[in-house]
């Protein structure tokens, strides 16, 4: 038994000096923490506050004119709003006018073109009657001369003999 109690405070004592060191570690590795957040520290309150506070000055100092920029813009955004309306039906109106105008200029050249047509064939009719009548009256009158001196060639197709025709 002895041994075993000897066993027992051997690795008791190893376990309690293990914790020792452990602890030492942990203090030491703590310390050098605390002294980097210290270092961090004091160079954020060096560097970040007084940035931190001339921003805040700016923006206080600016506020003003920061808020009357975002009326502006406000005001300016309805404006834009209320005229890119009224440029919409003006357009739209524009484009239903022009739609009729032009629906009137088709119909506008369709009557022009049928009566172009119409007048073409009037005018062709009143030319070429008159020269069908002419054409014909002198065809009349040449039939009238053939039939004339067709007289005067019988007598003497009778004169002339028959070699004479032959060729």
């Amino acid at each position: 038994m002895d041994q075993t109690l000897i066993a027992f405070v051997a690795v008791t004592s190893i376990a309690v000096v293990l914790q020792t060191l452990i602890l030492a570690g942990m203090y030491f590795s703590t310390r050098k923490m605390s002294k980097r957040m210290e270092a961090l520290s004091t160079r954020m309150e060096e560097q970040v506050l007084p940035l931190v506070e001339k921003v805040r000055v700016i923006v206080d100092e600016n506020a003003p004119m920061i808020r009357t920029a975002v009326t502006n813009v406000t005001e300016t955004s309805g404006l834009v709003r209320s005229q890119i309306g009224r440029i919409d039906e003006t357009v739209t109106e524009v484009v239903g006018i022009v739609r009729a105008q032009a629906g009137r200029a088709d119909e506008l050249a369709t009557r022009t073109m049928q009566r172009i047509d119409i007048t073409a064939g009037v005018l062709q009719h009143s030319v070429s009657a008159p020269g069908r009548h002419f054409s014909a009256l002198m065809d009349g009158v040449m039939a009238g001369f053939q039939q004339l001196t067709a007289g005067r060639r019988a007598s003497r197709a009778k004169s002339t003999s028959n070699d004479e025709m032959f060729i």
